[in-house]
């Protein structure tokens, strides 16, 4: 009768469980921006030793980008939404680690990093397991997962 009962109680513990995905697919994960095109002009930057990440995780984006001090250890902060066809940055703040976010008002400090507005909306070139390439209207974006 124990084991039957113990038996039970793990069933109802495992149907009770419920896994929850954030649904972004192969979205999630740690990217390096590895190169950077210039739609006007057709030129190409490598930037694999700036170093710049983007991390993806729920409904959060983070870039991080160890050469800057002031993003040391923090970062940028971005919810945003995604289709099959766009990924859309919203509601962009610096993460602070100790202190409060402080919500980005100038998009000056956004446009290292390929954003030029403060609502940026990019298409979805390619995802997949490796690589990512995002296009706006100034720039393509290469990613490796890291």
């Amino acid at each position: 009768m124990r084991k039957l009962l113990s038996i039970l109680t793990l069933c109802l513990l495992v149907v009770s469980c419920e896994l929850e995905t954030s649904g972004n697919k192969e979205l999630d994960g740690f990217w390096q921006m590895d190169q950077v095109d210039t739609l006007s002009t057709g030129g190409v930057a490598d930037t694999r030793e700036a170093l710049v990440f983007w991390g993806v995780q729920g409904k959060l984006l983070q870039i991080r980008y160890p050469e800057t001090g002031a993003f040391l250890g923090e970062g940028l902060l971005f919810r945003f939404n995604k289709d099959d066809k766009h990924l859309t940055l919203l509601s962009p703040v610096i993460h602070h680690l100790y202190e409060t976010d402080e919500p980005i008002e100038d998009v000056e400090i956004l446009k290292p990093f390929g954003i030029f507005h403060l609502e940026e909306t990019f298409d979805i070139d390619e995802l997949d397991d490796k690589e990512m390439i995002l296009t706006n209207d100034v720039l393509r974006l290469h990613f490796r997962r890291y």
